[in-house]
């Protein structure tokens, strides 16, 4: 449906700044009350204690709880988007990026891409002798839960960062890019209290921010950034054995890493390396080189 040419194209708050504050304040308050409401559910039902949450959700219990906050997130991300967009945007939904008809192919080149460059990475730290294979180890239950937990992470994040957060500035600033970058800082700012983050992380993960939005300031659509966000989790984690932004996972492939932490990455895993940076930096120049040329030809 076309949205109408009265009030609803005039935001209830005009300035962006203020919208995209308060938004990411009830996406914080949000979750935390709903968190706080299943925690007084769960001690409620006599599991007091995390040692006693893990053994009622059994074998891969930590990774079935991280399914559980993350849902908690996304009530939350559904509901802030929901009121910010519909009341004070005053905008539809769908045109914050949802929009799925013709966007498979979106969706599986988004997903090859974050296999691609996780699977690149990989082989090049171990065919330098940087990375020595300790085990492999196939665990269905924990390889279907990391797959669950990490859609939902994407969806939220991707839903919150360049659906609500980018859209909004790309709706105020006429520079694309500046609205790139500007999102890309938040994204990063999100990630600033991960485990064992490092500096060289956290420009990864603002170089991450660019990667994933760099389809979006020409596209205006999601569904590219949620299947890259999945993908790159996912091989990342569950079955590479890399630590997703300094939390470890179960994996597939258990190794260690040797060397310096700048090829390496450390105890944040592969998003604290240089090799990273490169292998995001080429894509990123690549992927807007094809979109900007797309672009121009259907102007």
């Amino acid at each position: 449906m076309e949205e109408k040419n009265t009030n609803q194209l005039n935001p209830a708050i005009k300035q962006t700044w203020l919208r995209i504050l308060l938004f990411i304040l009830m996406y914080i308050i949000g979750s935390a009350l709903i968190s706080v409401l299943a925690g007084v559910i769960i001690v409620a039902t006599g599991y007091s204690s995390p040692n006693e949450l893990q053994s009622f959700f059994g074998n891969n219990g930590n990774i079935r709880i991280l399914i559980l906050t993350q849902s908690f997130s996304l009530m939350a991300a559904a509901l802030s988007i929901w009121v910010f967009r519909v009341f004070i945007d005053r905008k539809s939904i769908l045109s914050l990026g949802f929009k799925i008809k013709g966007k498979f192919k979106d969706m599986l080149i988004g997903f090859f891409l974050g296999f691609l460059l996780l699977s690149m990475g990989f082989l090049m730290l171990y065919y330098t002798n940087k990375l020595e294979i300790t085990g492999v180890a196939y665990d269905f239950s924990a390889i279907l839960g990391s797959f669950i937990l990490f859609i939902i992470v994407a969806v939220v994040e991707e839903s919150i960062m360049r659906g609500y957060i980018l859209s909004n500035l790309m709706d105020s600033l006429k520079n694309k890019y500046i609205a790139l970058i500007i999102s890309a800082v938040i994204f990063a700012l999100f990630h600033a209290i991960n485990p064992n983050l490092s500096i060289l992380g956290f420009i990864n993960l603002f170089v991450a921010g660019i990667a994933l939005g760099v389809t979006y300031i020409h596209t205006r659509n999601l569904w590219f950034p949620i299947f890259l966000h999945i993908s790159w989790n996912y091989f990342q984690g569950p079955i590479l054995g890399f630590e997703v932004s300094g939390l470890n996972i179960k994996s597939v492939i258990s190794h260690n890493v040797i060397g310096s932490d700048l090829i390496t990455g450390g105890n944040f895993g592969f998003e604290g390396s240089i090799l990273l940076t490169i292998l995001l930096a080429g894509m990123i120049i690549i992927t807007d080189r094809i979109l900007a040329r797309r672009t121009n030809l259907n102007d």
